[in-house]
Formats: C-alpha cells, structure tokens, sequence
C-alpha cells in the first residue's frame, strides 16, 4: 500500500485495500460489527464519489480555460480602450498568457489586462 499525493491522502484504491484486508483478517469468532461495516462502506463509496466529481471539476475548468483562451484570441484586431494602472486606446495586435493570467497586447507593445477594457469596437 502506499499513500498518494503529496498531502499523504489516503486513495481510494488504497482504502478498499484496508478494507479488503481487514476483512480478511478479521476474528470468524468476532466478527466485525455490522453498523461499523456499513458506516466503512458508506465511507468508501463516498470517497469514490468526492473522487469522482473531482475529476469532473478539473475537466470542467480545464474546458473553461480552453473556452477562455479562444475568446480572448477573438479580440485580435478590435479597437479597445482601456483603463487601470495604464490608460488609452488602441488595437489588439495579440494575447499573453503569463502566470496563470491573460494580457492583451495593444499595439505590439502594451500588456493590459482583460478587466480594464473600458469599450471594444
């Protein structure tokens, strides 16, 4: 068994192997308690899910990003203004993907970022 991640989480893969073996393991004479084994299947099932829908939340906000970065491309060659640590006008002439963030590139020189456009034309 190992623990995954650098968290030290327990996988589900790993937890059905405690479980596995603790039931083979355990006293034929005294047996394991049938409230404690629902609830530790219950507890498995649930990690199985959270699992689950994790995996489904970073595809999700990975076609996010995606579906980000095609709009964001679709400024290439409007006219914006803009306004916030800097102030003017002028045309997209590209994008910039920089530490998890998005810039516009106004007139082959100026980085602005997509929250201080004030009008696109």
């Amino acid at each position: 068994m190992s623990i995954s991640g650098a968290n030290n989480l327990v996988s589900k893969d790993d937890f059905l192997n405690l479980f596995v073996t603790q039931m083979k393991y355990q006293n034929p004479l005294n047996p394991m308690d049938n409230t404690e084994f629902t609830a530790q299947l219950a507890q498995f099932s649930s990690l199985e899910q959270l699992t689950n829908i994790n995996s489904q939340l970073t595809d999700l906000l990975s076609y996010q990003n995606s579906l980000h970065n095609t709009l964001t491309a679709s400024f290439i060659g409007k006219n914006v203004k803009f306004s916030g640590d800097q102030t003017g006008a002028g045309t997209v002439t590209g994008v910039s993907f920089e530490n998890n963030a998005t810039y516009l590139v106004i007139d082959g020189q100026t980085k602005i970022s997509l929250g201080d456009i004030t009008e696109i034309s």
